[in-house]
């Protein structure tokens, strides 16, 4: 039997966006700073959230100048791909991401509000693209992704409160 949130369906959500040429140096930005972050706790070797922060949430404020909650979706991020990469038998080379593709909260980290999508620091994407059915899901954790001159966000959704019934679509 399931209790709390065991077993709640969730789905993912693709909705596009349009690529602002700030978003896209953002997501460039973002893409350097993980690499940097990644080589750093693999060398560092650390394996808490805290340790991380003491050690990088500054540097990537200051040096990458990213905005206060996309540095700490950073270095999460970051710490994610660390512990997979060395939780893998077959290690082979350090990871090292590639794609343009950034991890956003909801409320800290982005807003849907009134067809757009504002990204924390200033960034404001149109939503190009939506399906209705899914406007009964509540949002979760988005992945912010730029591939082909199209941007698209994977929300995380989950049956609840629905962003039209609040006024935001």
């Amino acid at each position: 039997m399931a209790s709390g949130s065991e077993g709640a369906l969730t789905i993912s959500i693709g909705m596009r966006v349009s690529p602002e040429p700030g978003a896209i140096e953002l997501l460039r930005r973002y893409n350097t700073a993980l690499n940097y972050a990644i080589n750093k706790i693999l060398r560092l070797d650390l394996r808490s959230i805290g340790r991380v922060h003491s050690v990088l949430y500054r540097e990537l404020r200051e040096w990458f100048g990213l905005p206060s909650r996309v540095a700490v979706d950073c270095y999460r991020d970051a710490l994610a791909n660390a512990k997979f990469w060395r939780n893998n038998p077959r290690k082979g080379r350090r990871p090292r991401v590639k794609k343009l593709s950034m991890l956003l909260h909801q409320g800290s980290g982005y807003r849907v509000k009134e067809g757009y999508v504002e990204i924390i620091g200033g960034v404001k994407l149109k939503i190009i693209g939506w399906d209705g059915r899914y406007d009964g899901y509540e949002n979760g954790e988005a992945r912010l992704v730029y591939r082909d001159n199209k941007m698209i966000g994977y929300l995380r959704g989950s049956p609840g409160q629905s962003l039209t019934s609040l006024g935001m679509l």
